[in-house]
């Protein structure tokens, strides 16, 4: 993959407080009395499993309800906000960028990539496509045609994946172990894409990963343990 291009794009800021998260069973899953992220710069979240990263960052984009606390992104509160509300912020301002891809295997990769034109409204939906058609072409896969997704290697699942968070050029991305199913050079190619993406285009990027090489790429770490923050590069 080749670093990309993308022009600039801003980002937003993320602001929590005092925020909760807890299991359905009203176990506490994880407390944070306060984060702050600038806009357009790039945080790793590190720290054993279990330790309540992936929440987080479900958290963040709004998957996962708070029991308590603010999620605010660039003035908006979406720990606030309705499901509907939500899933409307998360279409207009955030990528999501899976573990597991993700992708329908009967799907060939423009049609994954552009899944989300599905759900959006009629008058968006030739923009979305177009967009990612663009992205799966820098990231080397505008031939792959219909080929099916089942018949993808991890590291094209992967740009897949990838092309589809951006095809709602959104000012946030949300990365959870991007990594962790690739070979090393092919890794280090997406960690590559991804710093330039927020470097460059100036996106904001939050990244849960186990993958030092990825995380000192970024401009700040903060370790989890037990459902709290217990470390930050920034302090």
């Amino acid at each position: 993959m080749a670093v990309l291009d993308a022009g600039q794009h801003p980002g937003l800021p993320l602001v929590v407080t005092d925020l909760d998260l807890r299991g359905i069973d009203g176990r506490p899953l994880v407390s944070l009395p306060r984060l702050n992220v600038t806009a357009g710069s790039s945080l790793a979240i590190r720290g054993p499993s279990g330790a309540g990263k992936s929440t987080l960052l479900h958290a963040f984009s709004g998957l996962v309800t708070p029991a308590g606390g603010r999620v605010v992104w660039g003035g908006t509160d979406i720990a606030g906000l309705s499901d509907s509300a939500r899933t409307r912020f998360r279409r207009q301002n955030v990528g999501l960028i899976f573990q597991d891809f993700l992708l329908f295997e009967e799907l060939g990769a423009l049609d994954n990539a552009s899944l989300s034109a599905a759900f959006a409204p009629r008058a968006e939906r030739a923009a979305l496509r177009d967009r990612a058609a663009s992205w799966l072409n820098r990231f080397g896969l505008g031939q792959a045609g219909t080929r099916r997704a089942d018949s993808f290697s991890g590291g094209e699942r992967q740009r897949v994946a990838v092309a589809r968070a951006l095809s709602n050029d959104p000012a946030v991305i949300l990365a959870d172990e991007p990594t962790a199913s690739l070979d090393r050079a092919t890794a280090d190619r997406l960690i590559d894409d991804l710093v330039a993406l927020s470097q460059d285009s100036g996106r904001t990027l939050i990244v849960v990963t186990h993958d030092a090489t990825l995380a000192t790429r970024l401009d700040r770490v903060v370790t989890m343990a037990d459902g709290r923050i217990v470390e930050d590069s920034d302090e």
